[in-house]
């Protein structure tokens, strides 16, 4: 009979799997941000318990930035350069010119490879519009154009997402109306972003873990993103019923680090017109910046995100769908989403403020990539929508029922718990 010391066996078996699991698992206890964990921050809503158990798939479609080039690359034949009309139908809440401006040149002027469309907000003009573009949240049934011509496409237009849907507007009075959608989605069938983030240098926007280990070995060269701030981290925010929970998180994540907020939802004073000013100055003396959006919906990546990037100082983020990983640089943001729970999130933004080469490895991106959030870059959806116009093999498409594709398809999580 073989007797074994069950005792020692036991001891040295624990020592083996403590080594094995950090062999295995060093780069996530290193780097949260370098696995893609469940969020355990629970929803009220079942689907949104679903949204994170997606694994990061690279490949899983072509990068963002690469249809950006392709809208700006876009031609038209000379034979077939007569004029478009579009028309701008109704209110947008900064006016009615879509943040394109109405013109004969307004496309040309911003930028576009196609630019033989005119942008009017006359609605005499809507016989001879070749698109009519609506704004979703002023869309009104009572206020539509009296005659619709077979050429026309009428374009679903928002910039904003479908969480606020039930107070605002109904989709299920749009079936059968539009033949096209203009939205920040990028299964749009014309794209309009906030922004996206482009190569400037051979790296790819996802790196390889490999890879990852030498860029993270020299992340900026000389440069200290972390001198001279004495602070933890700053949020603006003017919106303080928002349907992300982001007013709750910070809330919670007070309790363990030090978090100013600036703005009607907090203690900090900072006027709305101010606010790029205020931001300029949080970012100097600030290590974290707090880049919350009011909704959790798939795509939604606002200018809240592509802005701070532009800054010296990290984007906190709080994301479902993936969609920050899919169109920024890997390890450039923190997302709170990815953590078991906010305590441990103010851990690793504690860790982060005492050790300096681990904050800076979070800009290693700067010298390969820039952000694209410019006018110019947010009018490109307008450069393709002109290039369709302009398209004669284009299928006829219409929306028959755009509840599904913006309410359902939109996968929104409403107010997650935070824990």
């Amino acid at each position: 009979m073989l007797y074994v010391n069950y005792h020692k066996s036991a001891s040295w078996l624990s020592v083996c799997l403590v080594l094995l699991m950090w062999f295995l698992y060093r780069e996530a206890l290193l780097h949260p941000s370098f696995v893609n964990n469940k969020a355990k921050f629970e929803s009220i809503h079942d689907e949104a318990s679903q949204l994170n158990e997606q694994p990061w798939l690279i490949n899983m479609t072509r990068h963002r930035y690469e249809l950006m080039d392709e809208y700006a690359q876009e031609t038209v034949e000379t034979t077939n350069s007569t004029f478009k009309w579009i028309l701008l139908w109704n209110k947008y809440p900064d006016g009615r010119d879509f943040r394109i401006g109405a013109g004969h040149h307004r496309l040309r002027d911003s930028g576009c490879p196609v630019w033989q469309c005119e942008t009017t907000l006359d609605r005499t003009k809507i016989r001879q519009a070749d698109a009519v573009v609506f704004h979703l949240r002023s869309w009104r049934k009572n206020d539509l154009p009296k005659q619709r011509s077979p050429h026309q496409r009428y374009i679903f237009w928002s910039r904003e997402s479908p969480v606020w849907r039930h107070r605002l507007y109904d989709t299920e009075l749009m079936a059968h109306f539009f033949n096209w959608t203009m939205t920040y989605r990028w299964d749009s069938d014309v794209v309009g972003p906030y922004g996206y983030v482009k190569p400037i240098a051979n790296v790819p926007l996802h790196p390889s873990d490999d890879h990852m280990k030498l860029f993270l070995s020299n992340p900026t060269g000389v440069v200290n993103y972390a001198e001279g701030k004495t602070k933890m981290a700053a949020w603006l925010v003017s919106n303080c019923n928002a349907k992300s929970s982001r007013k709750e998180m910070v809330t919670k994540l007070q309790q363990y680090v030090d978090v100013d907020v600036y703005g009607k939802c907090g203690t900090m004073s900072c006027s709305k017109d101010q606010a790029k000013v205020c931001k300029e100055l949080a970012t100097k003396k600030y290590k974290f910046y707090m880049a919350l959006e009011n909704s959790l919906c798939l795509d939604y990546v606002t200018e809240k995100f592509f802005d701070t990037l532009q800054y010296p100082v990290i984007p906190v983020v709080f994301g479902y769908h993936d969609n920050y990983e899919k169109i920024a640089p890997r390890h450039s943001f923190i997302n709170a989403a990815k953590f078991e729970n906010v305590k441990q999130l103010a851990d690793y933004l504690m860790l982060l403020d005492k050790n300096d080469t681990l904050y800076n490895q979070y800009f290693w991106w700067k010298p390969y990539f820039k952000v694209r959030d410019s006018t110019d870059d947010q009018a490109l959806g307008f450069c393709h929508l002109c290039a369709a116009l302009h398209n004669k093999t284009l299928i006829p498409k219409v929306y028959h029922n755009l509840t599904t594709w913006w309410d359902t398809e939109s996968k929104c999580a409403i107010s997650p718990r935070i824990v």
